[in-house]
C-alpha cells in the first residue's frame, strides 16, 4: 500500500534533528602516574611488598572512583612494566589533563607527604621552555592544587606534609602536577593496607571533583601551549642497567639533585636536549620521591 505523500512528511518532521542536539560536555582529564615499575621496584612496604605494586593498585582504585564521577583517567602505566621518566611526562603533555597525580610509597613517616616541583614559574601561556623546566608555567597552580589536597587530606584525618623539590617526571610536565608519597597511617597500619588504600583513594577523588569546579583552571588546560619535545627514551640496556640496584632498594625514594646542567631552550616542534646533559639524582634516603 503506498502511503500519502503528506504523511511521509509529517513522519519526518517529527525526527529529531541531529544538528540541534546539544553536544555533550567535553570529559576533563586526569593523569595517574603509578611510579617504579619492572625492574624499578622502590621501596620495600612491608615483607612482601614492594612500591611498584603499592602505586599501581592505589592507582587503579582510584581509576574507578574517577571514571565514576565523569573524568577521563590517564594511567602512565598499567601493568609491572618499567615506564621512563620522559615517556610518564610524554603522557601527561599530550592528555591536557586538570591535574597530574605522581603516585609513590614509603615505610618511612607517616601520612601523606606531598611535593611540587622547585622550578621557577613563568607566565601562563609561555610557549618557549626548558625540557627541565617545562612545568614553569603551571607552578603556581601544581601548589595551589597541593594545598587544596593538604586541606581535603586534613579532613579525612589523615596527617601530611607538604614540600618542593627538583623532582622528575613533575619537572617536564604542562599541567598542574603534585607527587603524592604515601607512607603509614601509622605503626599498625602501612601503605598496602588495602582499607588505607580505599580511604586515601576516596579522599582524592573527591578532591578532584572540586578541582574540576574551577573555571579558571579548567579553561587555561584545556588549550595549553604546544609541550617541548621529550628527550629520546633511554635504551633497554640502559634501562636495565638503571634498575638493578632499584630492585634491592629498600630504603626511601630518592631525593633528586638539586644542581643541575641546563639543556638547550626548547621551543614547541624542536628537538630536546639529551638527557646525558642532566646531572645523575643523588641517593640520599628520607626526602623527596623521584
Amino acid at each position: 500500500m503506498r502511503r500519502s505523500p503528506l504523511i511521509l512528511l509529517g513522519a519526518l518532521a517529527t525526527l529529531p534533528c541531529l544538528a540541534q542536539q546539544p553536544t555533550q560536555p567535553q570529559k576533563l582529564t586526569i593523569v595517574l602516574d603509578p611510579a617504579r615499575g619492572g625492574s624499578e621496584y622502590g621501596a620495600r612496604i612491608d615483607t612482601k611488598t614492594y612500591e611498584k605494586q603499592v602505586t599501581l593498585d592505589i592507582a587503579n582504585r582510584l581509576r574507578a572512583l574517577l571514571v565514576a564521577r565523569d573524568f577521563n583517567v590517564v594511567l602512565t602505566r598499567d601493568s609491572d612494566a618499567l615506564v621512563t621518566n620522559e615517556q610518564r611526562a610524554a603522557v601527561a603533555n599530550q592528555s591536557k589533563a586538570i591535574a597530574c597525580v605522581s603516585l609513590h610509597a614509603t615505610a618511612a613517616g607517616n601520612g601523606l607527604h606531598l611535593w611540587t616541583s622547585s622550578v621557577n614559574a613563568m607566565p601562563v601561556g609561555s610557549t618557549a621552555v626548558l625540557w627541565d623546566e617545562a612545568q614553569a608555567p603551571f607552578v603556581q597552580r601544581s601548589q595551589r592544587l597541593a594545598s587544596e589536597f593538604a586541606a581535603a587530606f586534613s579532613r579525612s584525618k589523615i596527617a601530611v606534609s607538604s614540600g618542593h623539590t627538583w623532582i622528575r617526571p613533575l619537572d617536564n610536565m604542562q599541567c598542574p602536577a603534585v607527587a603524592l608519597e604515601i607512607a603509614p597511617e601509622d605503626s599498625d597500619t602501612v601503605a598496602s593496607d588495602r582499607t588505607y588504600q580505599a580511604h586515601l583513594a576516596d579522599a582524592i577523588a573527591s578532591q578532584m571533583v572540586f578541582w574540576r569546579g574551577h573555571a579558571d583552571v579548567v579553561q587555561s588546560i584545556l588549550n595549553p601551549p604546544p609541550p617541548p619535545a621529550a628527550p629520546k627514551p633511554a635504551t633497554p640496556e640502559s634501562a636495565a642497567g638503571a634498575g638493578k640496584t632499584a630492585a634491592h632498594d629498600t630504603a626511601n625514594p630518592v631525593t633528586p639533585a638539586r644542581t643541575r646542567t641546563a639543556p638547550a631552550p626548547v621551543t614547541p616542534g624542536t628537538a630536546a636536549a639529551s638527557p646525558a646533559t642532566r646531572t645523575t639524582p643523588a641517593t640520599t634516603p628520607g626526602e623527596a620521591p623521584q
